[in-house]
């Protein structure tokens, strides 16, 4: 009786895909909607705004799908300071994110020749975003109040082809630059995506991050959102991004990760399990000792109903479950293929 076989290097074959998925809840490539909680804005709102595609407070299902950040070099647009009391937010804001982005000794952010003490940001948590944020598959919508123009940002890395040069935490490194997914974007060089006040920001697609230069979402002819630079003032930055974001009602993005997948061929030959363990199986002799029923013995039928992987120490590793039970006989063969994704 045979229940074990052991599978040889021809039996096994990997391949490597990268699958891409929409990022947001439920697997949704883009929302429309964004709600905050009250309770995160009281307690942490100062440093950062989580953002929900469902309102937390009325949906129990409503998770968070990224955060939005304001960081200043200098703490402006937050309380404290020397001698004043406050944690000074953006400014350990600014620090975190200096020290994760750029190179050491570092005291700025570059967008293009423009060099910039504060920034805005969107991030997204690993678990979100599995291995990437998607090179060339976002595009963000920001909108000023009712009236103002709808800015549409995406990436260039359908032209800058392996990111920008230089010294850098994370590679690779991308510009943002105004366009659509749908018609693209004609910027193909770091100096060609400048306006007078620098890029629009840089995007990471490795730690799922976009960084916003400011000065240029601050210009009068397109967005137009002035930064609150108070020292000692609790501006709330971020919750001024987080409204242009919402009014813009438009946020589409999608990861990628490398699934590789182990396909086992199991070949189950004429001789091969052809007993089973049921009790079905067998008849119970007046001593006791089980046979199996007539007309078995000599033409046994099995169904194979599931595979088990073990290792070299008959330890069990996974099994297989097949969608419906193959009849497996003297007579008939069997080849079944177990796929492992990992």
């Amino acid at each position: 009786m045979s229940y074990y076989k052991n599978l040889t290097d021809s039996d096994k074959v990997s391949d490597v895909a990268i699958v891409t998925s929409g990022v947001f809840q439920n697997g949704a490539s883009s929302i429309t909607t964004f709600h905050t909680s009250s309770t995160q804005y009281t307690n942490t709102g100062d440093y950062n705004i989580d953002l929900y595609r469902y309102a937390p407070g009325t949906n129990a299902s409503a998770s968070v799908q990224f955060g939005v950040v304001f960081g200043d070099r200098d703490g402006s647009g937050s309380l404290g300071g020397v001698g004043v009391s406050g944690d000074r937010p953006t400014a350990a804001i600014f620090g975190q994110f200096n020290n994760f982005i750029n190179p050491p000794e570092t005291t700025t952010f570059t967008f293009g020749d423009k060099s910039s003490k504060d920034f805005y940001a969107v991030v997204f948590n690993r678990a979100r975003i599995r291995e990437n944020l998607e090179a060339g598959g976002w595009e963000l919508h920001l909108k000023n109040g009712a009236s103002g123009p709808v800015v549409k940002l995406i990436d260039d890395s359908s032209t800058n082809k392996g990111g920008n040069t230089g010294q850098r935490n994370f590679a690779p490194e991308y510009n943002i630059v105004s366009g659509t997914l749908i018609g693209g974007t004609t910027i193909d060089t770091a100096a060609a995506s400048e306006g007078a006040t620098g890029t629009y920001g840089k995007f990471y697609p490795s730690i799922g991050v976009l960084v916003l230069n400011p000065e240029r979402l601050a210009d009068p002819s397109e967005l137009n959102l002035v930064t609150a630079s108070g020292s000692n003032n609790d501006d709330r930055n971020n919750e001024l991004f987080y409204n242009v974001l919402k009014t813009g009602a438009y946020f589409q993005a999608k990861r990628e990760e490398q699934i590789t997948s182990r396909h086992f061929f199991v070949r189950a030959t004429a001789n091969e399990f052809n007993a089973t363990t049921n009790e079905t199986f067998y008849t119970e002799s007046v001593a006791g000792v089980k046979r199996i029923i007539n007309g078995l013995a000599s033409d046994p039928k099995t169904y194979i109903t599931s595979v088990g992987m073990y290792n070299a120490d008959n330890e069990l590793l996974a099994v297989a479950k097949l969608s419906q039970p193959i009849l497996k006989s003297k007579s008939r063969e069997a080849l079944i293929k177990v796929k492992l994704d990992f």
